[in-house]
């Protein structure tokens, strides 16, 4: 397996919308607003349906002090959120462990370039394929897949994202190309 780092600075900030994440103005506590949140309108954004969500408390209710959820999706599969305390009674909260549907675009282009750049090779993004729906990263990792152009095999390609910032985004991503699929 060879592992290629992401150098490409111009699409850093284009994972950044990756985020999956909502703003909510409540009038209870943070914690069970952002279990409102995540059950309703984030699951929503997102087109994933979250159950049993649950949030600690933030220390404070001080704007900027920090909180963080948990809520399975009906596949089973656990979704971790940050959150903070914002401004005019309000919080905000991001999946810190899903890629959105909408951005497999910008993960498989990201990929293209930094594979080829690696191997020294152009790839083209339609050569890459991510999942179409948004998907919980397991073990901090998402899997693609990525065809060779010349030959036609495809091979498992491999997204890992860490380093969550909450209204950033994953801070490191590296891709890996995994063993042969046909």
């Amino acid at each position: 397996m060879m592992v290629m780092k992401s150098q490409n600075l111009a699409l850093i900030t284009g994972l950044a919308a990756v985020l999956a994440s909502c703003s909510f103005s409540t009038g209870t506590a943070p914690e069970r607003a952002g279990e409102v949140l995540i059950e309703g309108a984030l699951g929503e954004q997102v087109g994933l349906v979250f159950v049993d969500a649950d949030c600690a408390a933030p220390a404070d209710r001080e704007v900027g002090t920090p909180f963080s959820c948990t809520a399975m999706t009906e596949a089973g599969e656990t979704v971790t959120f940050e959150g903070v305390v914002d401004p005019d009674d309000s919080i905000f909260v991001a999946a810190s462990n899903v890629i959105v549907a909408n951005e497999m675009s910008v993960v498989e282009t990201e990929a293209a370039g930094v594979l080829g750049e690696n191997i020294g090779v152009v790839i083209d993004p339609s050569d890459v394929d991510c999942p179409d729906e948004s998907t919980v990263l397991v073990d901090d990792r998402l899997r693609c897949e990525i065809s060779d152009a010349a030959s036609g095999d495809r091979y498992e390609m491999f997204l890992t994202a860490v380093g969550f910032e909450l209204r950033e985004g994953f801070t490191q991503r590296s891709y890996e190309v995994g063993d042969q699929l046909n």
